[in-house]
């Protein structure tokens, strides 16, 4: 490989660096979960049984969450910034990839 070809992964690489840190110091990163909306249970109004503004943090297959659990009530007032966190986990997990990916290109 030329110079000027192996400047520009390099280049790249060093973007994603710079990103992934960047991510981490927004605030949470989450990985490997969902948000789930559900409606009101059991005796509560018509209403509020339609509507889906309750959440739950659910983990994938054969993971579990920080605090050993499959799934986690998430509070109303929390809701945006787990979605904000969730969205975070999934770029960087993105951004990791191509990480790997030019690193082996770069050898």
């Amino acid at each position: 490989m030329n110079e000027k070809a192996m400047r520009r992964p390099q280049a790249e690489r060093n973007a994603i660096i710079i990103r992934i840190a960047d991510l981490q110091n927004e605030g949470d990163v989450l990985t490997g979960v969902r948000l789930d909306r559900a409606a009101a249970g059991g005796t509560a109004s018509n209403q509020s049984q339609t509507s889906y503004k309750y959440a739950r943090l659910r983990s994938g297959r054969g993971k579990t969450l920080s605090n050993g659990q499959k799934s986690q009530y998430i509070p109303l007032k929390e809701i945006a910034a787990t979605e904000a966190a969730i969205q975070r986990g999934k770029e960087l997990v993105r951004l990791q990839k191509r990480l790997e990916n030019l690193s082996k290109m770069l050898g």
